[in-house]
Protein backbone atom coordinates (compact mmCIF):
# COMPACT_ATOMS: atom_id res chain seq x y z
CA UNK A 1 0.00 0.00 0.00
CA UNK A 2 1.00 3.45 -0.74
CA UNK A 3 2.56 5.63 2.09
CA UNK A 4 0.34 8.11 1.27
CA UNK A 5 -3.11 7.52 3.13
CA UNK A 6 -4.81 10.91 1.09
CA UNK A 7 -4.72 8.81 -1.98
CA UNK A 8 -8.28 7.51 -0.86
CA UNK A 9 -11.10 9.02 1.01
CA UNK A 10 -12.88 6.88 3.80
CA UNK A 11 -16.21 7.71 4.73
CA UNK A 12 -18.44 6.39 7.50
CA UNK A 13 -22.37 6.86 8.20
CA UNK A 14 -24.47 6.49 11.58
CA UNK A 15 -28.07 6.44 11.53
CA UNK A 16 -29.53 8.02 14.70
CA UNK A 17 -33.21 7.53 15.61
CA UNK A 18 -33.95 9.24 19.50
CA UNK A 19 -30.99 8.34 20.88
CA UNK A 20 -29.15 10.40 23.74
CA UNK A 21 -26.97 13.30 21.75
CA UNK A 22 -24.31 12.07 24.45
CA UNK A 23 -24.36 8.44 23.36
CA UNK A 24 -23.81 10.25 19.30
CA UNK A 25 -21.00 12.55 20.17
CA UNK A 26 -19.55 8.79 21.87
CA UNK A 27 -19.56 7.54 18.71
CA UNK A 28 -18.17 10.44 16.78
CA UNK A 29 -15.59 11.12 18.54
CA UNK A 30 -14.34 7.34 18.19
CA UNK A 31 -14.60 7.51 14.28
CA UNK A 32 -12.42 11.13 14.69
CA UNK A 33 -9.74 8.82 15.92
CA UNK A 34 -9.08 8.09 12.19
CA UNK A 35 -7.07 10.91 11.53
CA UNK A 36 -6.70 10.59 8.08
CA UNK A 37 -9.16 12.23 5.17
CA UNK A 38 -12.87 11.57 5.96
CA UNK A 39 -16.01 12.38 5.94
CA UNK A 40 -18.77 11.31 8.55
CA UNK A 41 -22.39 11.56 7.34
CA UNK A 42 -24.78 11.34 10.54
CA UNK A 43 -28.64 10.37 9.08
CA UNK A 44 -31.29 11.18 11.90
CA UNK A 45 -34.29 9.67 11.57
CA UNK A 46 -36.01 11.24 14.29
CA UNK A 47 -39.36 13.08 13.77
CA UNK A 48 -37.36 16.07 15.89
CA UNK A 49 -33.85 16.47 15.07
CA UNK A 50 -31.47 15.86 18.04
CA UNK A 51 -27.88 16.07 16.32
CA UNK A 52 -28.16 19.71 15.34
CA UNK A 53 -25.35 20.81 17.48
CA UNK A 54 -22.55 18.21 16.77
CA UNK A 55 -21.02 19.72 13.90
CA UNK A 56 -18.81 21.60 16.21
CA UNK A 57 -17.06 18.06 17.10
CA UNK A 58 -15.30 18.30 13.71
CA UNK A 59 -15.69 19.82 9.94
CA UNK A 60 -15.96 17.01 8.46
CA UNK A 61 -19.67 15.81 9.86
CA UNK A 62 -22.42 16.18 7.44
CA UNK A 63 -26.00 15.90 8.77
CA UNK A 64 -28.92 14.92 7.32
CA UNK A 65 -32.78 14.99 9.15
CA UNK A 66 -35.32 12.49 7.43
CA UNK A 67 -38.13 13.39 9.83
CA UNK A 68 -40.25 10.61 8.49
CA UNK A 69 -38.28 7.47 9.57
CA UNK A 70 -37.14 6.03 6.31
CA UNK A 71 -35.64 2.83 7.44
CA UNK A 72 -32.30 1.40 8.59
CA UNK A 73 -30.62 0.40 5.39
CA UNK A 74 -32.02 3.51 3.31
CA UNK A 75 -31.11 6.01 5.29
CA UNK A 76 -27.32 4.45 4.78
CA UNK A 77 -28.22 4.18 1.26
CA UNK A 78 -28.24 8.55 0.84
CA UNK A 79 -24.93 8.32 2.74
CA UNK A 80 -23.50 5.76 0.76
CA UNK A 81 -24.41 7.52 -2.77
CA UNK A 82 -23.52 11.01 -1.61
CA UNK A 83 -20.05 9.08 -0.63
CA UNK A 84 -19.84 8.08 -3.98
CA UNK A 85 -20.27 10.96 -5.23
CA UNK A 86 -17.12 12.02 -3.25
CA UNK A 87 -14.67 9.24 -4.61
CA UNK A 88 -14.67 7.73 -1.16
CA UNK A 89 -12.80 3.85 -1.71
CA UNK A 90 -14.49 2.58 1.91
CA UNK A 91 -17.44 3.24 3.45
CA UNK A 92 -18.13 2.27 7.61
CA UNK A 93 -21.84 1.40 8.35
CA UNK A 94 -21.74 2.05 12.36
CA UNK A 95 -24.27 1.49 14.77
CA UNK A 96 -24.90 5.13 17.34
CA UNK A 97 -23.95 2.79 20.37
CA UNK A 98 -20.64 1.93 19.26
CA UNK A 99 -17.67 3.05 20.99
CA UNK A 100 -14.22 2.66 21.45
CA UNK A 101 -10.58 4.41 22.55
CA UNK A 102 -7.96 3.03 19.80
CA UNK A 103 -8.49 3.39 16.19
CA UNK A 104 -10.12 0.36 14.57
CA UNK A 105 -10.45 2.02 11.02
CA UNK A 106 -6.94 2.05 9.68
CA UNK A 107 -5.94 -1.68 10.40
CA UNK A 108 -9.38 -2.48 8.56
CA UNK A 109 -8.80 -0.10 5.90
CA UNK A 110 -4.71 -1.33 5.57
CA UNK A 111 -6.19 -5.34 5.07
CA UNK A 112 -8.57 -4.47 2.43
CA UNK A 113 -5.98 -2.51 1.13
CA UNK A 114 -3.50 -5.34 1.10
CA UNK A 115 -6.56 -8.00 0.45
CA UNK A 116 -8.24 -6.56 -2.88
CA UNK A 117 -10.89 -9.77 -2.66
CA UNK A 118 -12.30 -8.60 0.31
CA UNK A 119 -15.54 -6.66 -0.49
CA UNK A 120 -16.58 -6.76 3.31
CA UNK A 121 -15.60 -6.91 7.02
CA UNK A 122 -16.12 -6.94 10.82
CA UNK A 123 -13.70 -6.37 13.81
CA UNK A 124 -13.97 -8.11 17.09
CA UNK A 125 -17.30 -6.47 19.13
CA UNK A 126 -17.55 -6.57 22.73
CA UNK A 127 -20.08 -6.28 25.35
CA UNK A 128 -19.14 -2.76 27.38
CA UNK A 129 -17.89 -5.22 30.65
CA UNK A 130 -15.35 -6.92 27.59
CA UNK A 131 -17.27 -10.09 26.82
CA UNK A 132 -17.29 -11.34 23.16
CA UNK A 133 -20.62 -10.08 21.21
CA UNK A 134 -21.06 -13.65 18.67
CA UNK A 135 -22.21 -11.47 15.89
CA UNK A 136 -20.08 -13.10 13.20
CA UNK A 137 -22.53 -16.07 11.96
CA UNK A 138 -23.19 -18.46 8.56
CA UNK A 139 -25.62 -17.88 6.32
CA UNK A 140 -28.72 -18.57 8.43
CA UNK A 141 -31.80 -21.16 7.55
CA UNK A 142 -35.13 -21.61 9.26
CA UNK A 143 -34.09 -24.08 11.55
CA UNK A 144 -30.44 -22.49 12.61
CA UNK A 145 -32.59 -19.02 13.62
CA UNK A 146 -35.89 -21.35 15.06
CA UNK A 147 -33.02 -23.12 17.09
CA UNK A 148 -31.42 -19.71 18.42
CA UNK A 149 -34.81 -18.89 19.53
CA UNK A 150 -35.53 -22.47 21.16
CA UNK A 151 -32.65 -22.56 22.68
CA UNK A 152 -32.96 -20.20 25.75
CA UNK A 153 -35.67 -22.81 26.95
CA UNK A 154 -33.45 -26.13 26.36
CA UNK A 155 -29.78 -25.29 28.18
CA UNK A 156 -28.96 -28.58 27.54
CA UNK A 157 -28.52 -28.16 23.63
CA UNK A 158 -27.70 -24.34 23.04
CA UNK A 159 -24.50 -24.73 23.46
CA UNK A 160 -24.08 -27.09 20.87
CA UNK A 161 -26.31 -25.09 18.65
CA UNK A 162 -24.91 -21.55 19.49
CA UNK A 163 -21.15 -23.07 18.91
CA UNK A 164 -21.89 -24.02 15.14
CA UNK A 165 -24.10 -21.10 14.64
CA UNK A 166 -22.11 -18.49 15.47
CA UNK A 167 -19.19 -20.15 14.58
CA UNK A 168 -17.84 -19.72 18.41
CA UNK A 169 -14.70 -21.60 17.70
CA UNK A 170 -12.75 -18.59 15.97
CA UNK A 171 -9.79 -17.94 17.43
CA UNK A 172 -8.18 -13.83 17.84
CA UNK A 173 -5.70 -14.10 15.88
CA UNK A 174 -6.77 -15.40 12.47
CA UNK A 175 -9.04 -13.72 9.99
CA UNK A 176 -12.36 -15.72 8.92
CA UNK A 177 -14.67 -16.11 6.30
CA UNK A 178 -18.26 -15.75 7.53
CA UNK A 179 -21.95 -15.77 6.13
CA UNK A 180 -23.04 -12.43 7.90
CA UNK A 181 -21.58 -9.08 8.53
CA UNK A 182 -23.05 -7.19 11.49
CA UNK A 183 -23.94 -4.14 10.63
CA UNK A 184 -23.44 -2.95 13.59
CA UNK A 185 -20.01 -2.00 12.45
CA UNK A 186 -19.24 -2.85 9.06
CA UNK A 187 -16.66 -2.09 6.12
CA UNK A 188 -17.12 -2.11 2.73
CA UNK A 189 -15.49 -2.08 -0.20
CA UNK A 190 -17.19 0.84 -2.52
CA UNK A 191 -16.26 -1.06 -5.98
CA UNK A 192 -18.26 -4.03 -4.29
CA UNK A 193 -21.11 -1.65 -3.27
CA UNK A 194 -21.25 -0.92 -7.33
CA UNK A 195 -20.87 -4.17 -8.53
CA UNK A 196 -23.32 -5.56 -5.56
CA UNK A 197 -25.79 -3.56 -5.03
CA UNK A 198 -26.23 -1.66 -2.18
CA UNK A 199 -29.08 -2.32 0.84
CA UNK A 200 -32.02 -3.69 0.04
CA UNK A 201 -35.09 -1.21 0.59
CA UNK A 202 -38.08 -4.46 1.48
CA UNK A 203 -36.32 -4.33 4.67
CA UNK A 204 -36.59 -1.46 6.99
CA UNK A 205 -34.96 -3.02 10.08
CA UNK A 206 -33.35 -6.05 10.69
CA UNK A 207 -31.94 -9.01 8.18
CA UNK A 208 -30.66 -6.11 5.85
CA UNK A 209 -27.06 -6.74 6.90
CA UNK A 210 -27.42 -10.19 6.49
CA UNK A 211 -29.03 -10.05 2.65
CA UNK A 212 -25.91 -7.57 1.55
CA UNK A 213 -23.46 -10.01 3.51
CA UNK A 214 -24.68 -12.63 1.07
CA UNK A 215 -24.86 -11.01 -2.28
CA UNK A 216 -20.93 -9.39 -1.55
CA UNK A 217 -19.96 -12.79 -1.04
CA UNK A 218 -20.84 -14.16 -4.10
CA UNK A 219 -17.96 -11.94 -5.47
CA UNK A 220 -16.09 -11.09 -2.89
CA UNK A 221 -15.06 -12.17 0.74
CA UNK A 222 -16.86 -11.25 3.52
CA UNK A 223 -14.38 -11.41 6.48
CA UNK A 224 -14.39 -11.50 10.55
CA UNK A 225 -11.30 -9.37 11.64
CA UNK A 226 -10.58 -10.10 14.98
CA UNK A 227 -6.80 -8.53 15.66
CA UNK A 228 -8.86 -4.74 16.41
CA UNK A 229 -12.34 -4.50 18.47
CA UNK A 230 -14.88 -2.26 19.22
CA UNK A 231 -17.67 -1.95 22.20
CA UNK A 232 -21.47 -1.96 21.32
CA UNK A 233 -24.31 -1.74 23.97
CA UNK A 234 -26.45 -4.25 21.97
CA UNK A 235 -30.01 -3.22 22.90
CA UNK A 236 -31.72 -6.60 21.41
CA UNK A 237 -34.84 -4.52 20.89
CA UNK A 238 -36.75 -6.91 19.14
CA UNK A 239 -36.78 -9.38 22.30
CA UNK A 240 -38.38 -6.34 24.27
CA UNK A 241 -40.41 -4.48 22.13
CA UNK A 242 -43.60 -5.82 20.34
CA UNK A 243 -43.64 -3.77 17.58
CA UNK A 244 -39.53 -4.21 17.13
CA UNK A 245 -40.35 -7.66 17.16
CA UNK A 246 -43.16 -7.27 14.58
CA UNK A 247 -40.77 -6.01 12.50
CA UNK A 248 -38.30 -8.86 12.31
CA UNK A 249 -40.39 -11.56 11.77
CA UNK A 250 -41.67 -9.28 8.93
CA UNK A 251 -38.09 -8.98 7.74
CA UNK A 252 -37.58 -12.66 8.06
CA UNK A 253 -40.63 -13.74 5.93
CA UNK A 254 -38.99 -11.41 3.38
CA UNK A 255 -35.63 -12.64 3.52
CA UNK A 256 -36.60 -16.08 2.89
CA UNK A 257 -39.22 -15.47 0.12
CA UNK A 258 -35.95 -13.85 -1.72
CA UNK A 259 -33.15 -16.77 -0.87
CA UNK A 260 -35.33 -19.83 -0.06
CA UNK A 261 -36.76 -21.46 3.04
CA UNK A 262 -35.31 -25.11 3.24
CA UNK A 263 -33.67 -25.42 -0.21
CA UNK A 264 -31.36 -23.44 -0.76
CA UNK A 265 -28.00 -25.76 -2.30
CA UNK A 266 -25.39 -22.20 -2.09
CA UNK A 267 -26.10 -21.30 2.31
CA UNK A 268 -25.16 -25.23 2.04
CA UNK A 269 -22.31 -25.08 0.29
CA UNK A 270 -20.77 -21.65 1.55
CA UNK A 271 -21.84 -22.93 5.06
CA UNK A 272 -19.74 -25.84 4.56
CA UNK A 273 -16.82 -23.84 3.56
CA UNK A 274 -17.21 -21.76 6.70
CA UNK A 275 -17.31 -24.47 8.69
CA UNK A 276 -14.23 -25.85 7.68
CA UNK A 277 -11.94 -23.19 8.99
CA UNK A 278 -12.61 -24.23 12.25
CA UNK A 279 -11.30 -28.15 11.87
Amino acid sequence: MSSDKSLYLVTFSVVVYKQPVDEIERVVRSLLLYTNEKVIYIIDNSPCMVVQNLCHLSKCIVLKHFPKNIGFGQAHNWAISEAKKKGSKYHFVVNPDIFYSKDAVLPMVEFMEHNQEVGEMMPKILYPNGRTQFLPKLMPSPLMLAQRKLSQFFPAVRSRWMKRFEMRQMSDDKVYDIGHVSGSFAAFRMKALDDCGTFDSRFFLYFEDTDISRRIHKKYRTIYYPLVAVYHDYGNGASKSPKLFSIFIMSLIKFFNKWGWFFDDERKICNNKFLAQLQ
